[in-house]
């Protein structure tokens, strides 16, 4: 008989089960760098335990049932396969290592959790009802009729499987199919509540479970679409001078160019001095250093540097993760780094609306499928994504999410911007970032101009106040030279007296010179919205003709990049140009003014507003970053703690210079650190990963809740017709996408959801509900989640300027 893994009628595709197990098998121990490695567990151990998950992780599929509903005979319950191969590998585990443990309840804690990792490896992780009263019975006698179904063909199977490993021919399927040995073990049945009671508490089985879930998740889909895991290519750090060279062509600014280059030099030098011994401990790498002093390709050159140096030492190349915080600065990182990488090496770049088919290169033929799980997989050399992708396939038992998280092991992951983590975070990334490095072997460049000690922050979660200074290397000490010589921008604060729109007004046409540029950032959409339109109103009052833009999330995405292009190009050509925005600017938008009016806020989104001002030094000195208090608006966006102390801090002087923002912020962070550990971070460590609380773990929210949030499609324009169009075809199978699969459509549906992003605004519900929205079903009846403005409702509902327009 011809066993089969998995079977296509439609496209005559089939894919023998012997194959299937031996490649997944083999693909999960390759993939497990040398670095890889646990308190309790050796590396040795770690491939053993991967390749055996991955050769059993399917053995149930050997039974009749299952290949019977593979060719469309049969659907009842006895099909199931993931259960009896979890029941298989767990006694076949547990026979196998005893000699590799140093103790038999380390055995017995092992071993189930690679249970776990076969039996949950269709679905999501979670330790809940895996034994219920109430299911008891029917889940025995739905074992046991599958293990007999496959006991009676083993001759056969064994037969299929000495094909691929001869030295299974005399192997007896009845010592590892005992159903009745699993019911008598105390440790199996029990081993769950033991673990969520925290009688074995230790945070190294939490990684250990999601790691190898992870290996097996990821080999077994990428071998089901018949897609191969590529070994990590290399990149000469050379490529980032080449293309320095090439980019400051004809750049003016020589006394710009030799700091940045300096500052650059400074830190692969850092790199290259470090002892091989040092390389192979050294897991943190900082870099806390002003704008405009080039981070973005340093920070990559380091990488690129430190990757050479690994290959060296530790005989295997490093995979290069870059995350973000926003999305809406991941596409100029991507244009850095594409012409840094060109051809030499595979960058993926994913996040929520990422475009799949700009990841396929243009000699490649590949089926956008296949390309969007080879994104989700982070099949590439370098991976550009989101903290949002990063930190949410850490702290899940999510299936889909989680299947990436092993290609964290033994890279090098760059976290630009990191102060971006919630405060009330910090405590629980940083001692993750330490327990990733020390499992996984996964180095972290962290990389900001204002560090929020978040290692130390971990330490205080793992009362361990010397790992993380331990195996921490500056890889710019100058940073206090540097910071110290900044001239660019001053804090004026002015905070005597909350103000409203007038009052701004007034304030800011007093302060302001109209032959300057300037940048205003509130906390609001609203007020936004408010202080747009009066100071459009006092300026042609004045006879005053400078242009003022408008910039926030109320705009669809197509349109922010349209304005940022547009007051860029003014900026260049020293016009007076206006831009009034929301928090939105200081995502790392490379916009250069004069001056700035900043809504109060705490300290390191004020430092990220000063950014945008000067940026390159060339204005003068002390340009002026002018913080006022527009009524109430800040208590709704940020925390009381956060608002107070930065209050307090300011209040100190009147005036704030640059060269003392690093010396306030590190106050600030000091003063939070002494506040002790958050108790978000406590309750989803001690009781998520200690206890292998997965409920507890998905507590974690990057991003606060937007389930009172509508995702709105703007169809402004033909182009937005036309995606719209595409997208309704494609979800109901019309034209083109008739004869797609499920797979097909729905990497489809991904592609066209990252164009149509560019129409698409979040709106809070209760403004929906006023304006009396549309469902996107109104359109043509398709089926969605999407609200939507019809063209003939668009002067209506949405405003060219501004966006939104809301009750």
């Amino acid at each position: 008989m011809k066993y089969l893994a998995h079977y296509d009628k439609d496209k005559g595709y089939d894919q023998t089960l012997s194959e299937h197990l031996k490649a997944v098998a083999e693909m999960c121990t390759e993939m497990v760098p040398n670095v890889v490695k646990f308190k309790d567990i050796d590396n040795d151990i770690i491939k053993c335990l991967a390749y055996n998950i991955g050769f059993f992780h399917d053995i149930g599929k050997y039974s009749d049932y299952f290949q019977e509903y593979l060719v469309g005979n049969y659907n009842g319950s006895y099909k199931n396969h993931a259960h009896i191969s979890a029941c298989f590998s767990y006694l076949f585990l547990l026979d196998e290592a005893k000699w590799r443990y140093k103790n038999e309840i380390l055995r017995y804690i092992v071993t189930y959790l690679c249970y776990i990792v076969v039996r949950m490896h269709h679905l999501s992780l979670t330790l809940d009802r895996l034994f219920t009263i109430e299911g008891q019975d029917l889940m025995w006698q739905e074992l046991n009729v599958i293990r007999q179904n496959i006991f009676e063909n083993q001759r056969e199977i064994l037969a299929d499987l000495s094909s691929i490993a001869p030295h299974l021919k005399d192997f007896d399927f009845s010592v590892y199919l005992d159903l009745q040995r699993l019911k008598k073990n105390k440790h199996f049945i029990n081993m769950p509540q033991l673990l969520k009671m925290g009688r074995f508490a230790d945070d190294q089985w939490y990684f250990f479970l999601i790691y190898m879930f992870s290996l097996l998740v990821d080999s077994d889909k990428l071998n089901s679409a018949e897609l191969v895991h590529r070994s990590t290519k290399s990149i000469s750090p050379s490529k980032v001078v080449n293309y320095l060279a090439f980019k400051d062509k004809g750049n003016v600014d020589k006394t710009l160019l030799l700091k940045r280059e300096n500052a650059r030099s400074e830190m692969i030098n850092i790199v290259d001095s470090l002892t091989d011994e040092q390389i192979k401990n050294s897991r943190f790498f900082i870099i806390t250093a002003p704008t405009g002093i080039g981070k973005t390709l340093s920070s990559l050159q380091c990488a690129l540097r430190l990757q050479q140096r690994i290959q060296d030492v530790e005989g295997y190349v490093p995979r290069i993760i870059t995350a973000i915080p926003f999305i809406n600065i991941i596409e100029q990182t991507r244009k850095e780094y594409e012409n840094v990488i060109g051809d030499q090496a595979n960058l993926v770049v994913h996040h929520r609306l990422a475009d799949i088919t700009s990841n396929i290169k243009v000699d490649e033929i590949i089926p956008v499928s296949k390309a969007l799980l080879e994104m989700e997989a982070w099949e590439g050399d370098v991976i550009l994504t989101t903290f949002v992708q990063l930190f949410q396939s850490i702290f899940t038992g999510r299936n889909s999410a989680l299947k990436k998280l092993n290609k964290l092991a033994g890279s090098i992951v760059i976290l630009d911007e990191v102060q971006a983590v919630p405060e009330k975070y910090m405590s629980l990334v940083g001692a993750t970032l330490q327990k990733i490095s020390e499992y996984y072997g996964t180095r972290f460049i962290l990389m900001t101009a204002t560090q929020p000690k978040i290692l130390e922050f971990g330490d205080q979660l793992l009362n361990n106040h010397e790992y993380s200074s331990k195996r921490t290397v500056d890889l710019f000490p100058s940073s206090e030279t540097y910071f110290g010589q900044l001239k660019r921008t001053k804090f004026v604060p002015v905070l005597e007296e909350e103000m409203d729109t007038d009052k701004f007004i007034e304030f800011f046409m007093e302060k302001w010179n109209a032959l300057k540029s300037a940048v205003i950032v509130v906390n609001t959409i609203k007020r936004s919205v408010e202080v747009f339109y009066a100071l459009k109103s006092e300026l042609k009052r004045r006879g005053i003709d400078t242009p003022v833009y408008y910039l926030s999330t109320n705009i669809i995405p197509i349109k922010r990049m349209s304005v940022i292009q547009e007051v860029n190009k003014l900026l260049k050509a020293n016009k007076s140009v206006i831009l009034v925005s929301t928090q939105t600017i200081e995502a790392g938008v490379d916009l250069d003014f004069d001056m700035a009016f900043r809504d109060f806020a705490p300290l390191d989104s004020l430092v990220q507003t000063a950014g945008r001002v000067n940026r390159n030094g060339q204005k003068g000195q002390y340009l002026p970053v002018y913080i006022i208090k527009l009524a109430h608006d800040s208590d709704y966006i940020y925390h009381l703690f956060n608002r107070k102390l930065t209050m307090d801090l300011l209040r100190e002087c009147t005036e704030v210079y640059e060269w003392q923002y690093k010396t306030i912020v590190n106050r600030y962070y000091d003063k939070i650190l002494n506040l002790g550990i958050p108790q978000e971070s406590k309750n989803i460590w001690n009781e998520g990963i200690l206890k292998l609380d997965f409920n507890k773990i998905q507590e974690f929210k990057l991003i606060e809740d937007l389930s009172d949030v509508y995702d709105v499609y703007v169809e402004k324009d033909e182009n937005a017709t036309f995606l719209a169009n595409e997208f309704e075809n494609v979800i109901i199978g019309r034209g083109d996408y008739a004869n797609c699969n499920s797979f097909e459509r729905k990497a489809l549906l991904r592609n066209v959801m990252a164009k149509m992003n560019d129409y698409i605004i979040q709106v809070k519900g209760r403004k929906v509900e006023k304006n009396l929205l549309l469902n996107f079903e109104n359109r043509n009846g398709v089926q969605s989640s999407l609200r939507w403005i019809s063209p003939k409702d668009i002067s209506k509902l949405y405003d060219e300027e501004t966006g939104f327009k809301f009750v």
